[in-house]
């Protein structure tokens, strides 16, 4: 039997529908992160879902659904990124997010008092980005979205210890980008 061959039931779409009530927030949460328009976001988002849903059977034998349905979401937000950029359209800034400052600040005051630097968010923004993918996508899912380290192994496929290593290194990233050290007072 291959996946053309399911029948998808009402039983999966129930299954379907408690998995996107679960995670649908974090999903939307992290889209808006990325691209920084609230439309856009919920498009990446739906295309996102309609893709998992597509392959739900197949995801449904996977060990860690949410990794794969995470996966399908990153492509969906890499493809909305580039049709932005091919339409000319600027990219997304910072400027209008503020919340971003917010949640890497209390992130960074979780975590040995990470001192503010002295210029604007746009350095914080811009030291973000200098992260590699797997540290941004920690950082936002953690400080931004505030999921558990459990949810946040389960999305990026890997341990909770990983997660908390991870999220230790990109604040270190953080703190040497914006002058100073995790801890250190100026």
């Amino acid at each position: 039997m291959n996946e053309s061959d399911w029948v998808v039931g009402d039983r999966d779409r129930l299954t379907f529908d408690a998995f996107c009530d679960t995670h649908e927030k974090a999903w939307i949460g992290f889209a808006r992160a990325r691209l920084r328009d609230g439309a856009v976001a919920h498009e990446a988002t739906e295309i996102a879902k309609a893709r998992v849903w597509q392959a739900w059977p197949r995801i449904l034998r996977e060990q860690i659904p949410p990794f794969h349905a995470w996966a399908i979401l990153k492509e969906e937000i890499g493809a909305a990124l580039a049709e932005l950029m091919m339409n000319g359209e600027p990219l997304p800034t910072q400027a209008d997010v503020p919340g971003w400052v917010h949640a890497v600040r209390d992130a960074a005051e979780q975590a040995e008092h990470l001192l503010e630097a002295d210029g604007s968010h746009e350095q914080l923004y811009g030291a973000l980005r200098q992260l590699s993918e797997r540290r941004h996508d920690v950082i936002v899912l953690r400080y931004l979205l505030d999921l558990p380290d459990e949810q946040i192994a389960d999305y990026l496929g890997t341990t909770e210890a990983n997660v908390r290593s991870t999220a230790s290194q990109a604040l270190d990233r953080l703190a040497a980008a914006l002058g100073g050290r995790r801890g250190e007072s100026r």
